[in-house]
């Protein structure tokens, strides 16, 4: 019985942290739609109309940036949440940050990913003399 009692206790303190965890995820919030980009060959650039969107619990001063040229791309001041139009042209993946502008904090992150229809295979030519 006591065996029985100790096993649920524990199983009830090791969960907690984990609905800790989910609560922290669900605070920041940043969506690129779609999260895909498909071009027709490898190797070429693909264009799409992204709509990056991002939510905060508390209000604060953001600012969504890329995450590989560190260039911000617009801010929002005393916001919880906001949205972006973004015009992608690009032959690889992109990722994105949303950052506290006061902390200099990564808050959010989302990436961008980039696909083909065709990849580009080599083909072996033979010549032929005759």
């Amino acid at each position: 019985m006591y065996f029985k009692a100790s096993a649920i206790v524990c199983l009830l303190l090791s969960a907690k942290p984990l609905l800790a965890s989910d609560e922290r995820s669900q605070d920041s919030a940043l969506i690129a739609l779609p999260d895909t980009c498909v071009a027709l060959r490898e190797g070429r650039n693909c264009y799409a109309d992204i709509e990056l969107n991002w939510q905060q619990n508390s209000i604060g001063n953001y600012c969504l940036r890329d995450a590989t040229s560190k260039h911000i791309m617009q801010c929002w001041l005393r916001q919880k949440s906001g949205q972006l139009n973004y015009a992608f042209d690009s032959v690889e993946s992109i990722s994105f940050e949303l950052i506290n502008s006061d902390t200099g904090k990564t808050i959010a992150a989302t990436q961008v990913q980039l696909q083909w229809v065709y990849q580009n295979r080599q083909k072996k030519r033979r010549w032929r003399l005759f």
